[in-house]
């Protein structure tokens, strides 16, 4: 995959929905793309040159899990090398809003 971000924006991979509820029923698909729009973490997979100047407190890199604004950004479908849909979210900084820091 070949995407680099311009400006402020970051390319984040949102974390997965669950193919099934709570209860463990199955969920249709509709419901699931539904779903799966409203997410809002994911992890940093690549940043634009002018994304985050420091000055409100720590800058997300690539690599790390964050939290963005619930349906923030745009949502691209891309083929990986399998063949295989992918979903990631182009999102402008200001729209992360924390950095998860794991124990």
């Amino acid at each position: 995959m070949n995407i680099k971000p311009v400006r402020c924006v970051a390319l984040i991979k949102p974390d997965k929905v669950d193919d099934k509820s709570h209860g463990g029923l199955f969920l249709p698909e509709q419901t699931r793309d539904r779903m799966q729009f409203a997410v809002d973490r994911g992890e940093v997979v690549a940043v634009g040159e002018g994304f985050f100047d420091g000055l409100y407190g720590p800058i997300p890199e690539v690599g790390d899990k964050v939290i963005y604004d619930r349906y923030a950004g745009s949502l691209i479908t891309i083929l990986n090398k399998d063949g295989e849909r992918e979903e990631f979210r182009m999102v402008n900084d200001d729209k992360i809003v924390a950095i998860i820091e794991e124990e």
